[in-house]
């Protein structure tokens, strides 16, 4: 059944404002180190990208990765991935840290015949085999999950991100924000220490950003979460930006929020 754009505009306010109206509070755990690069490069043929990049993501740290187009930084976020491997340096993640990635957002195809919970339990499927009862990341005895156990994980995330009243629908239904919502619920599902997001705010409206900004602000203060997000969009990151890591001129400057009026 057709969802009224009118239902999903006043879901979306409601959603903001309850979050806004919450007070969050940082839980009591030290810090540790959750990423770290160290002297990284990358060429392409002869082409220098960036050079001597080093900065660390603590946990509950939210990290702004900025710079010019053709800088390099969806492929510095993609080498933290381990997709691309680096010409020199090295990426140490901490023990037992778990990933969650957002991609940028693109149009799904017109008939792809899935929900939005569809999507999200993709973030529990994808990696794993006999149909997500079985992942080799596992410790043997805890690697079975039943569909109640699924479905309870694939519910929480959703109600994270205040999908509930929509994510029952067809993805080519949904709003780019909601839809940015069911991804961003994809990678909270697993439950993970540290959010690489390339760009999640492009394309979307001025309400449906500041709806992603709070669910991240929620993540990061009320979970410890670490963010590492591209964005070109900054007015509603500013408040949670802890460092900056600017590339320019084929390496990065760290700094604080003053490097962000470099970029704007």
């Amino acid at each position: 059944m057709p969802i009224s754009t009118t239902k999903i505009a006043n879901s979306e306010r409601q959603f903001a404002q309850a979050i806004h109206c919450q007070s969050f509070v940082k839980l009591p755990q030290s810090q540790q180190v959750i990423l770290q690069v160290k002297d990284a490069s990358m060429h392409f043929g002869q082409r220098l990208l960036w050079q001597d990049v080093n900065f660390s993501i603590l946990s509950g740290e939210f990290v702004a990765l900025l710079g010019a187009n053709g800088t390099g930084k969806t492929t510095l976020l993609r080498s933290l991935l381990k997709l691309v491997p680096l010409s020199s340096g090295s990426i140490t993640l901490g023990k037992d840290i778990r990933v969650g990635y957002v991609p940028q957002l693109k149009d799904f195809a017109p008939k792809l015949p899935i929900r939005g919970r569809d999507l999200v339990q993709l973030g529990l499927d994808g990696e794993n085999y006999l149909f997500g009862l079985f992942s080799p990341k596992k410790t043997l005895g805890s690697f079975w999950q039943t569909a109640k156990q699924k479905k309870y994980l694939v519910d929480k995330a959703i109600a994270e991100v205040g999908g509930e009243s929509f994510c029952d629908a067809p993805l080519t239904m949904l709003s780019g924000g909601e839809q940015q919502r069911m991804r961003i619920a994809q990678a909270l599902v697993a439950e993970p220490d540290v959010l690489l997001m390339d760009e999640p705010l492009l394309s979307l409206d001025v309400a449906s950003q500041y709806v992603v900004s709070d669910i991240l602000a929620h993540r990061k203060q009320a979970h410890h979460t670490a963010i590492l997000m591209i964005s070109h969009e900054l007015e509603p990151i500013i408040p949670l930006v802890d460092k900056v890591v600017y590339l320019e001129n084929a390496t990065a400057k760290l700094g604080g929020i003053e490097l962000i009026r470099r970029f704007r």
